[in-house]
């Protein structure tokens, strides 16, 4: 019984013990059993209990409903991305005592932990994630369930920056019981951290055909850039180009600052790899002039502006080494393990400490980069450690880098 449910919360709201309650009321026995809605129970008791209860019970049960209908909202909101209606959602959602009932307490909570990955709160976000993960299956629902593996899935993924751990959590989401669909989105963002671009297409392709049915416009750019992404490997660079500038002008259109970042480091990269330095380094700064230095994706953006200005070659070592402390100090403030090896490297290259360089790159990064899965970086960081060796005439530890390279196109029983 609700009303039960609701007195309940108010007596231990206020500190009242059973009997203190039904004093001169009723035994507290029954109030016990009024609380877990055991009995059947006169309106007149009810109104003496909520008069010594200073509550209004059509009114709580009002909010009570009006609880269950915000959580849902709030969800969406932050799904659809829409900053002002999340923020909005939880102001009012924190103005309801009922809030803290425990019908709401773990939805509540698994929501507030999303609403932290959702501002760059990665901190707040774990610190939940660590009281939830006490949690037993028998504590939640099927679905709340799936969402703390949701949430745990993208903490690992934009947080930790840890992707097989990301991927195990968000393969484990069962969506009978889960009708959250932005979880595809998560899931192809994953598989694209790991190198897996088929993987990463078709799941991206399942979030653009979830997020148009709920149109969410700012939604569907992202996935149609994930997609764009997958693409990179094609040689077909003009339409690459012409598709990311597209997405760019829609972005301008609409005023979707956030998407519109990602989208000048995306095409920022396609111009990386096409060695054209000049302007990729133009559109790594655009990314980085439009957010803040705090925003987690900023030192993505700043390495690669650095990466493109050494690659072009105009720039002195002098200032590149500026620019290079500039972004190790930014990484160690905010803990960046992946960064702050990255910068090392890029210190040690332009100071000539070639040495260095592969030592720091075989004994510190390289194996950091193996352990967090980042597929992308092991295999390039394979090809140039081998090379260095190859170079050395060291053989043996050549060999070494050459054979997980070799196992992965190794087929069998391809060819006579």
């Amino acid at each position: 019984m609700l009303e039960g449910k609701i007195i309940k919360f108010y007596r231990e709201f206020q500190g009242l013990k059973q009997k203190d309650l039904g004093d001169g009321i009723c035994s507290s026995t029954h109030i016990s059993k009024i609380e877990r809605g055991l009995t059947e129970v006169s309106q007149e008791t009810i109104d003496f209990l909520c008069k010594r209860l200073g509550i209004q019970l059509s009114a709580e049960i009002e909010n009570y409903k009006e609880i269950e209908q915000l959580l849902k909202e709030w969800q969406d909101a932050i799904v659809k991305k829409l900053k002002s209606r999340v923020e909005s959602i939880k102001s009012q959602l924190e103005g309801y005592n009922l809030l803290h009932m425990q019908d709401f307490y773990r939805l509540y909570t698994l929501i507030l932990a999303r609403y932290y990955l959702f501002v760059g709160e990665g901190r707040m976000a774990n610190g939940l994630i660590g009281e939830m993960s006490a949690w037993t299956d028998t504590d939640m629902t099927p679905y709340e369930k799936n969402l703390l593996l949701h949430v745990t899935g993208v903490y690992h993924l934009s947080v930790k920056n840890n992707y097989v751990e990301a991927l195990a959590c968000l393969k484990e989401i069962n969506l009978e019981h889960y009708p959250n669909q932005e979880y595809y989105y998560d899931l192809a963002l994953t598989y694209h951290s790991l190198n897996s671009r088929v993987l990463a297409f078709f799941h991206a392709n399942k979030a653009l055909q979830y997020f148009t049915k709920i149109r969410s416009f700012s939604r569907i750019i992202e996935s149609e850039m994930l997609m764009v992404i997958q693409l990179e490997q094609s040689e077909d660079h003009p339409t690459l180009s012409n598709e990311y500038h597209r997405l760019i002008d829609m972005t301008e259109d609409y005023g979707l600052d956030h998407q519109k970042a990602m989208l000048y480091h995306n095409v920022a990269y396609l111009y990386l790899r096409n060695a054209e330095y000049h302007k990729a380094s133009q559109y790594y700064k655009k990314s980085m002039d439009a957010r803040e230095k705090s925003h987690p994706n900023y030192l993505g953006s700043f390495e690669g502006y650095v990466n493109a200005l050494t690659k072009e070659g105009k720039i002195s070592k002098e200032k590149l080494l500026l620019l290079v402390e500039q972004g190790l100090s930014l990484s160690q403030a905010s803990s960046a393990t992946t960064f702050i090896h990255i910068f090392t490297m890029h210190y040690y290259y332009l100071s000539n400490q070639t040495e260095k360089y592969y030592e720091y790159l075989e004994k510190e990064a390289f194996p950091y980069f193996k352990e967090m899965g980042y597929m992308l970086l092991v295999e390039h960081y394979t090809v140039v450690l081998f090379d260095y060796y190859m170079g050395k005439n060291d053989m043996d530890k050549a060999n070494s880098f050459a054979g997980p390279v070799i196992n992965k196109f190794r087929r069998n029983n391809q060819f006579v």
